[in-house]
């Protein structure tokens, strides 16, 4: 596995759009630039093995690692992690994995 290396699926992705928007409506662009910074070294850290998250029951091979108020659902690659989703942790995980 290549160190420190992620890929945001294209849900993911989405995802990261949506909750940055969200941030900057209701706080503001530099709370906004913080958690997704925050998100960001989440994501570095699960590639580089500094962070390690917990298995997700209803897809094997996922793990699931909370930052803030959201989980980061992954699964590692050949090349590090891939991202699946970004989901507040009030959502249904079930239902969008």
């Amino acid at each position: 596995m290549v160190e420190g290396h992620y890929r945001l699926s294209p849900l993911a992705l989405a995802d990261l759009e949506v909750i940055w928007s969200w941030a900057a409506r209701r706080w503001s662009v530099e709370q906004a630039e913080s958690y997704h910074a925050a998100l960001v070294a989440a994501f570095e850290g699960l590639a580089r093995g500094a962070k390690k998250g917990r298995p997700v029951d209803i897809r094997t091979g996922y793990c699931k690692y909370a930052v803030g108020a959201h989980l980061v659902s992954y699964r590692q690659s050949s090349a590090g992690i891939d991202v699946i989703r970004i989901l507040h942790q009030r959502m249904d995980v079930d239902r969008h994995l």
